[in-house]
């Protein structure tokens, strides 16, 4: 699959010390988010809340990109099992 570049903001909103959470998925779903920290220079790393998961960073023009396929990717097995759930659901009448 390739990969699709999302801005989630520019490099100057991430703090130096502290973290800039990115929301993942809808907003009714309340999954973990993406926690951007900055270290030396420009440098951006972002991490699912709780460290469990690395996600590709690209940086470009001062905006910080992720990975549109690795943000809706499920982040764990619960995550994957309420997918599929909803996914397979009847619809709404």
């Amino acid at each position: 699959m390739m990969e699709q570049w999302k801005p989630v903001c520019r490099i100057k909103d991430v703090p130096r010390q502290g973290v800039r959470r990115v929301q993942r998925g809808l907003a009714w779903q309340e999954l973990p988010g993406v926690e951007l920290s900055r270290g030396e220079g420009d440098q951006v790393l972002a991490l699912l809340e709780g460290g469990a998961k690395r996600y590709a960073v690209k940086l470009e023009d001062g905006q910080v990109l992720l990975d549109l396929n690795e943000l809706r990717a499920p982040a764990s097995r619960a995550e994957a099992a309420l997918a599929g759930a909803l996914s397979l659901a009847p619809p709404a009448v």
